[in-house]
């Protein structure tokens, strides 16, 4: 369960500046810390990484960020997620310079790892926080179910099992996963 450690409105920049033990997201100006997610929760989230960054490396069309990459959501109040993996296409980054901080401009795709502690409700909230700034893909990974789910601004939410394959061919041209494979050793 998350645990709000603020009482004034805090801002993005103080936000970058603060040190933290545990993860934590600005929500609305307020600091929400969570508990530590968990082996499962990080060998999912390396073995998500693991694909997308093999999938980078061969099209090299973008960069992929992993553990707790944060991602300004809105302004005034602040709100500042920690998105468990990304995708940020050349396109949106023509630079190719990342951030020290918080990504100003939204990734392409943001990837949540479901966690012992989190509940729907509230991870469908970020999904649409996400979508809302212009993430054009949110998956959601289910350790438990063996399951994604992708949510876009333009369709309807897909489930994806166990035994299916998970492809993105507008947001990621190429790129061919196994569900399976995301559970790797877990």
């Amino acid at each position: 369960m998350a645990t709000v450690i603020t009482e004034k409105s805090i801002t993005i920049d103080q936000f970058e500046t603060m040190p933290f033990e545990f993860p934590v997201d600005l929500v609305r100006g307020e600091i929400v810390e969570m508990p530590p997610p968990g082996g499962v929760h990080g060998t999912v989230c390396g073995n998500v990484a693991f694909e997308l960054i093999s999938w980078t490396r061969r099209s090299d069309l973008g960069v992929v960020t992993a553990n707790d990459s944060a991602v300004v959501t809105e302004l005034d109040p602040d709100t500042v997620r920690g998105c468990d993996v990304a995708f940020v296409s050349w396109k949106r980054l023509p630079t190719k310079k990342i951030p020290k901080g918080a990504f100003r401009n939204p990734p392409d795709l943001v990837v949540e790892i479901m966690s012992p502690s989190d509940r729907w409700n509230n991870v469908l909230a970020k999904v649409n926080e996400y979508l809302d700034v212009g993430v054009i893909e949110v998956w959601i990974v289910d350790p438990e179910d063996r399951s994604v789910d992708v949510y876009r601004g333009d369709r309807k939410p897909a489930r994806l099992a166990n035994g299916q394959t998970l492809e993105s061919a507008d947001v990621l041209p190429g790129f061919s996963c196994p569900v399976a494979d995301f559970f790797r050793h877990v």
